[in-house]
């Protein structure tokens, strides 16, 4: 079956190499007619365009002109190499077409191994190796004349040390046969040589240990491309290949003090601590007070935040002028060893004899109108797009970029800059960042409006980011598992930039000297987040009136099912002392737990997934109390029905055994005695009865024996049996009433407990 040719193709293929094909060693193309070597021009194109992912892939884009009839070579690593064939795309845009594709690859060392007569595998010893030529004509040469014949054996042997310790020494031992019968055993040593006579043996030794030397040299994979056309024409070559993650890092710069933000609160002059209520305002407790809310004022400042990536450049390839894209997401991908030929394990099936063959009969096909009725066709080719990301929309503007390339200017640390200009002003002076912002699908992209370039095996910190942020200085204490942890200096930045920050670390610059690092993890354009950067040692947070408790809320029972909620409450405060000579601003974190609601004393400033965040202001030398409690319902649920004296003994201690619901239950628990009494008469005359009847079967044995007794002793025996046979009718009578009086003792609790509906709310 011939393939058809390409020229119907449209003249913009885009290829995913679906025309490689390659067949022991040697590769086929599907192409036009063979044209000479001189018509054909060689031509290597450039990387123009790279983006790089969080999931440590890149996009890679070479564009370049060609003319005429051209191969387009494109150089890959090996570990590039199964990215590359699954990714490739390839577009002639002026009318060329592609007609297929190759690169430089072997058969898989093991599988060129068993096609040598040797049998030995990647790892051989030189035991294994003879082994493998036994029979095979050999000369060996040691002590004495050289021998010659055919290698009979290869053996190994334990022998006792010669020291006589008990060790073994194992060695291996030759058997060599010479052509005239003569038969000698030699031990392995290294003085010990052994050269093989057979030239077509000879021949696969050499080829073995060349078939082991070509695995170091398959690092470098040639990828070419036919291109036919005619003129000059544009094409461009896309793949995605593994590359290093590209990393964030931020710089955060301050100018102004912290003291330069004040309130407007009076300031507390004759009280040293201080209560927060629950609506934020502040009351002393000594002879003097002040009154203000203090989370009306939001001490904000701004900030200078610059932001950059840290790239590294090793795919072998120079990259030179490329527009770079950094892009916070990460796509799905994956690694098949697609440039590595696979055998599939085919079975052996035994020939058949004495088959017997009879005639057949098959369904007709699907006529031409019933295949046009089921939508498909089985001879149109898909085309593929390009891959790569649709063309960004118009950024938002940047708040300090500029056009220019950026550049690195002094920025001493210490150093002291006057009042024409602040920190902050002379960092943006020398800082310009030209980038332009995008977001697709559900990633984020910065893409670099200047064109980068960054050389093979070497590295690069590109700016992307420049711009104001409001900042609250604060300083942050965790509560976790009954303790506040060191209170740390901390940012409450709100991201203003428009853009969303990737994850990374940042530095804090305070008038050219280093504050503190940390980590940020995403934050969205308008997001809040809070960053330490330092321990605040000047603030003191410790815990008083750690307590939990529990107790009663609500008793409710409806047709005997008795639910008794029960209220776990937690409570702590903590006592926040300020040492520093300026007002801090504290942020306490409590956790969430799940089932847990806080109640009315305190209300968080800000509430996440895992915790409530607290907020107070606490001025120079004061100290402050922050109660924090929350509560958890639970509730027990008893059935009546089910239940035994135990339980309901279990019942009243959870209850607390309120008098109302006590009073309410007393009746169904006089019920319960009444069926314990009633069931406890039937048992008894049960027990009767069955004593009785055990009797009357020993009267009837004992008169069976006494058949040839006097009949005196008879008929006192048959008086003995009529008595206890009038005892079990009595006892008989006895326990259908007493049943009866049971069955009525039941219906009269169920009835009772079906009634019983009850509900009480008790408090504190």
């Amino acid at each position: 079956m011939r393939l058809a040719p390409f020229a119907a193709l449209p003249a913009a293929l885009i290829l995913t190499l679906s025309a490689i094909a390659q067949q022991t060693g040697v590769y086929s193309h599907v192409s036009a007619p063979p044209r000479t070597a001189a018509a054909e021009r060689k031509v290597e194109l450039p990387v123009t365009r790279v983006s790089l992912y969080k999931n440590g892939v890149g996009f890679f884009e070479h564009t370049g002109f060609v003319h005429g009839d051209a191969k387009v070579t494109i150089d890959f690593t090996s570990a590039q190499l199964n990215d590359v064939l699954q990714s490739l795309t390839a577009i002639d845009l002026n009318g060329g077409r592609i007609s297929g594709a190759g690169y430089n690859s072997t058969t898989p060392l093991d599988q060129q191994l068993r096609s040598l007569s040797l049998g030995l595998g990647l790892n051989t010893t030189y035991a294994q190796f003879l082994n493998a030529i036994r029979g095979a004509r050999v000369e060996v040469h040691g002590p004495g004349a050289a021998f010659t014949g055919r290698l009979l054996d290869v053996e190994e042997r334990n022998n006792p040390a010669a020291d006589k310790s008990g060790a073994t020494v194992t060695t291996t031992s030759l058997s060599v046969v010479s052509d005239s019968g003569e038969s000698r055993i030699f031990t392995l040593t290294p003085a010990l040589s052994v050269r093989v006579l057979d030239e077509p043996l000879h021949a696969d030794v050499n080829r073995y240990l060349s078939l082991l030397d070509s695995t170091r040299n398959q690092g470098l994979r040639h990828l070419t491309l036919d291109d036919h056309g005619n003129g000059a024409r544009e094409l461009r070559v896309s793949y995605i290949s593994e590359v290093p993650v590209w990393k964030s890092t931020y710089r955060i710069l301050f100018t102004e003090s912290p003291a330069s933000h004040s309130t407007n609160c009076t300031p507390v002059t004759t009280s040293s601590t201080t209560t927060i209520s629950k609506d934020g305002e502040v009351k002393g407790t000594g002879s003097g007070s002040a009154s203000c809310n203090f989370l009306d004022s939001m001490p904000t400042q701004t900030a200078t935040l610059q932001g950059w990536s840290v790239i590294d450049n090793t795919t072998g390839v120079d990259w030179i002028n490329v527009h770079l894209s950094l892009i916070a997401g990460a796509p799905q991908s994956f690694i098949q060893p697609l440039s590595q030929p696979i055998y599939s394990r085919r079975p052996e099936i035994p020939i058949a004899t004495q088959a017997q063959m009879t005639p057949q009969t098959f369904d007709s096909s699907m006529d031409t109108t019933e295949l046009a009725a089921t939508g498909r066709d089985f001879t149109a080719m898909k085309s593929y797009a390009a891959l790569q990301p649709p063309p960004p929309p118009p950024p938002p503007a940047m708040p300090e970029g500029n056009s220019s390339a950026a550049v690195f200017g002094g920025m001493g640390i210490g150093s002291g800059y006057g009042s024409e200009m602040s920190y902050q002003q002379a960092a943006s002076a020398t800082l310009s960042v030209n980038t332009k912002t995008s977001a697709f699908d559900d990633f984020f992209a910065y893409n670099i409006a200047d064109p980068v370039t960054i050389r093979t095996n070497e590295s690069a910190l590109v700016p992307i980011l420049q711009s104001k942020v409001n900042v609250d200085r604060v300083t942050l204490a965790s509560y976790r598992n009954g303790a506040v942890t060191q209170p740390l200096r901390a940012l409450w930045l709100t991201n203003t930039t428009g853009l969303t920050l990737d994850r990374g670390s940042f530095s804090i610059v305070e008038n050219g000297n280093f504050g503190g690092e940390g980590l940020l993890d995403p934050i969205h354009a308008g997001e809040k987040r809070l960053l330490s950067y330092a321990a605040d040692q000047a603030v003191h947070v410790s815990t008083e009136n750690d307590k939990s408790t529990n107790h009663l809320t609500q008793i409710h029972v409806v047709k005997g099912v008795v639910n008794i909620h029960r209220a776990d409450q937690h409570e702590v405060t903590f006592v926040i002392h300020n040492s520093a000579a300026d007002r801090r601003t504290i942020v306490t974190e409590v956790p969430v737990v799940d089932g847990w609601k806080l109640d009315d004393d305190a209300k968080p400033y800000e509430t996440t997934a895992t915790v409530y965040r607290f907020r107070s202001e606490v001025a120079p030398g004061e100290t402050v109390r922050l109660r924090v409690g929350a509560e958890h319902a639970g509730n027990t649920t008893f059935y009546l029905t089910q239940s035994n004296d135990n339980q309901i003994t279990l019942m009243l201690n959870s209850s607390e055994h309120n008098p109302a619901f006590e009073q309410a239950l007393k009746p169904i628990i006089d019920a319960r005695h009444r069926v314990a009494d009633a069931q406890a008469a039937v048992k008894q005359t049960t027990t009767t009865l069955d004593n009785l009847r055990k009797d009357e079967d020993r009267q009837r044995a004992n008169i069976t024996a006494l058949n040839t007794a006097d009949k005196e002793s008879r008929e006192r025996f048959v008086r003995d049996l009529n008595h206890t046979e009038d005892q079990i009718a009595a006892a008989q009578t006895e326990l259908t009433t007493r049943n009866a009086a049971l069955d009525a003792a039941k219906a009269d609790l169920a009835s009772r407990i079906d009634s019983f509906d009850f509900n009480v709310h008790v408090t504190k």
